[in-house]
């Protein structure tokens, strides 16, 4: 589903609060109590996760901002955590250096172009 649309941020309250708690313990705040986090692979187990699982390939979840942050806040919405980690993958860097994978359902990444030698590094793109 497509995410909503919420204009500009509003500015930072001007009394710290719990919607900047994980930044300022980021940043070595006192903060009133200890912030959670999730990563979002947690919420694998969530049908609206796995309904973008099933209707969307796994690069254009990855590499599609609208969607990985629809993934992303899924579980914040759900469990009110204080922060999350981007959904992404590592290996989303790779086609721009002219490396092309994809990642096959019960495979995993499979890397099409041979990276073997030090010519093959040379080739690939800046």
């Amino acid at each position: 589903p497509p995410l909503p649309d919420h204009g500009t941020s509003p500015s930072p309250p001007a009394v710290p609060s719990d919607a900047d708690i994980l930044v300022r313990s980021a940043r070595g705040e006192d903060v009133e109590r200890t912030p959670v986090w999730l990563m979002r692979q947690a919420g694998r187990y969530q049908k609206s996760f796995r309904h973008y699982s099933e209707a969307v390939p796994f690069r254009v979840r990855s590499e599609s901002p609208e969607i990985a942050s629809e993934l992303s806040l899924q579980c914040v919405r759900q469990f009110g955590m204080d922060g999350c980690i981007m959904f992404s993958d590592i290996l989303t860097p790779l086609p721009v250096m002219g490396i092309d994978f994809d990642v096959i359902r019960g495979t995993g990444p499979v890397i099409s172009t041979k990276v073997r030698t030090l010519e093959d590094v040379h080739g690939l793109s800046d």
